[in-house]
């Protein structure tokens, strides 16, 4: 394995069994190393290989200045928490993440500490992703010592939440408050109170997620049809209304006209939680 370039003294690019560029990262890989040496394969501890070349070379000028230990925690972390996640993480997390993690250990060792004001409503829309979050300031307590204030669950769960929808430049404020609003409308229109935790108030919060980020990112489209509009809202009047409610405060809010195909998921999702809560 030729290696195409050194990074540092510990991390080094070279060409992968597949012609892709991977980064090869161990203590001391690159000692007295230069580009076109052979690497040496037993000094390979943890290995890259990003998806597009963009993120590889952004991923390459980062680890220059990151420790070593901090990228293979993060790696570690980030392994641990896509076993629960809903989809397949972007690969801007290995920056993303690996980033406020650095940055989040020496805060704590020169003794300062910040807060999320978001704590409280990110527990609530995203506790399967707080759980992972959680599970990270565990394993950072475990593999160095250092207890992270809790608030820093939070901060690792925008990432994870940020890396499941995609889009690593997205606000997530600005996710966070579509689906609060949103969810607040809906819940405005149950007989009675939707269990958080319930399958189908999750499925609901999973999909204002990704309409928010198509929205916010300028990929909804206005004029999308949908063959079982219809026959969906004649079935659903409750449903019909309360959808109607939230293409209003779209409209209002972002000044976009939500189309059928939209109108139809969101008139589902929200029948569902009418079914289950007149069920109770």
């Amino acid at each position: 394995m030729k290696i195409l370039k050194v990074l540092n003294n510990n991390a080094v690019v070279c060409a992968g069994e597949d012609g892709k560029e991977t980064i090869a990262m161990g203590r001391g890989i690159a000692f007295q190393q230069k580009a076109g040496s052979e690497l040496d394969q037993a000094k390979i501890e943890k290995t890259f290989v990003l998806q597009t070349e963009e993120k590889s070379s952004r991923f390459q000028k980062f680890i220059k200045d990151i420790p070593m230990e901090d990228v293979f925690l993060a790696e570690k972390i980030i392994s641990h928490a896509q076993v629960s996640a809903t989809k397949e993480f972007d690969d801007s997390i290995y920056i993303t993440l690996t980033d406020h993690l650095s940055s989040a250990l020496e805060r704590m060792r020169c003794n300062i500490s910040v807060t999320n004001p978001l704590t409280a409503s990110i527990k609530t829309f995203y506790p399967n992703e707080f759980q992972m979050g959680s599970d990270a300031v565990k394993i950072i307590k475990e593999e160095t010592g250092i207890q992270l204030p809790p608030d820093e669950a939070a901060f690792f769960t925008m990432h994870f939440v940020t890396a499941e929808l995609g889009n690593s430049e997205m606000e997530f404020s600005g996710v966070l408050n579509f689906v609060q609003e949103i969810s607040n409308i809906a819940k405005e229109s149950l007989l009675n109170p939707v269990g958080e935790a319930s399958v189908s108030w999750q499925r609901f919060l999973t999909h204002l997620s990704f309409f928010a980020q198509r929205l916010l990112t300028g990929k909804e489209s206005e004029d999308k049809d949908s063959p079982l509009y219809d026959s969906v809202s004649n079935a659903y009047p409750k449903a019909r209304s309360c959808v109607e409610k939230i293409c209003r405060w779209v409209l209002d809010k972002y000044n976009h006209n939500v189309n059928r195909e939209e109108r139809t998921y969101l008139m589902i999702h929200v029948n569902r939680l009418h079914e289950e809560c007149g069920a109770k």
